[in-house]
């Protein structure tokens, strides 16, 4: 099966496509709001950061025919944010879930709503064994929506700062979740 034509994700609220290269002033909008980003593992970044990271996610897809998506509302086409998998460092066999919206869109279960499409996507259709989620302990609130999700803590991994949760394809696929 060619994952590349399996890019782009429809929920009922949200569209969830690949990031291009032009996508830099959307995700600065996201990864440059420290509001956002002082709770996620790399911090807030600057304009220049930010692209490098956006190199980074657009060469995940090229290596990995998955990644992060950009979250864009199907209503109005307003980017919400980025959720996705994707290796939990350059070249793991481990892949994370990742997921983070503008602040304006915080409390309204679109974290939720896409991250349930990305794990339907890494179990289904990349055939997944276990997808990991990663989170600063000080950040309750993608901490709850991971336990919503079904993730579970690793028991193989110890940190002061950051939990390291779990899910594996056999709990997804048993999961009233789905």
């Amino acid at each position: 099966m060619d994952l590349r034509n399996l890019t782009t994700l429809a929920t009922a609220s949200l569209t969830l496509r690949p990031f291009t290269a032009s996508d830099g002033g959307k995700l600065y909008s996201l990864y440059g709001d420290p509001d956002v980003m002082d709770i996620r593992k790399i911090g807030t970044q600057n304009r220049a950061e930010s692209d490098a990271q956006l190199l980074e996610i657009v060469d995940h897809w090229d290596r990995r025919a998955f990644g992060l998506w950009a979250v864009v509302g199907r209503s109005n086409g307003d980017f919400l944010g980025e959720c996705g998998l994707r290796e939990i460092a350059p070249g793991s066999d481990k892949i994370e879930l990742s997921y983070g919206l503008r602040p304006e869109f915080w409390g309204r279960g679109y974290a939720t709503e896409a991250s349930l499409a990305s794990l339907d996507f890494g179990f289904a259709n990349l055939q997944l064994g276990v997808i990991y989620g990663l989170a600063k302990k000080i950040n309750q609130a993608s901490l709850h929506v991971l336990g919503k999700l079904g993730f579970s803590p690793d028991p193989a991994y110890e940190s002061e700062t950051v939990a390291r949760l779990m899910l594996t394809r056999c709990e997804w696929f048993r999961s009233p979740n789905r």
